[in-house]
């Protein structure tokens, strides 16, 4: 859980410091989801398709996770800080896990906490 104390720290400090963004990867289907902050807005990218964004309701769970809804739209993003993550197709781990609607598993970065080389055997370690 330690990595969760910094995300909430970043995401609930003063007006004054820069915004955090948490950027989660998925494929098959590929799109990408990014909270911001500041803004407090979810946006879904997709390729071929525009960009859609919605006012985001944000929940911080004891248990290390931060549920992440769109008001008025059916479906979530739940970022679990207690685990790493995967976008499913590259050598990248991210440090958090990232679950839309409970079945359909990515990978979640932020502004200051990014996506790592695996070092796993079989993995390139050079790109």
């Amino acid at each position: 859980m330690k990595p969760f104390l910094p995300l909430v720290v970043a995401l609930l400090s003063s007006q004054t410091a820069r915004a955090e963004r948490i950027y989660c990867f998925f494929t098959e289907p590929f799109f990408n989801l990014t909270y911001n902050s500041d803004t407090n807005k979810l946006t879904h990218s997709s390729p071929g398709s525009a960009d859609k964004e919605g006012v985001a309701k944000v929940i911080f769970n004891k248990n290390g996770t931060i549920l992440l809804t769109v008001i008025g739209v059916q479906g979530s993003l739940l970022v679990d800080t207690t685990k790493t993550g995967s976008d499913g197709m590259s050598d990248y781990i991210y440090p958090f896990e990232g679950i839309v609607n409970g079945n359909l598993y990515g990978g979640c970065e932020t502004d200051h906490l990014k996506k790592k080389l695996s070092t796993k055997i079989g993995h390139s370690i050079l790109k």
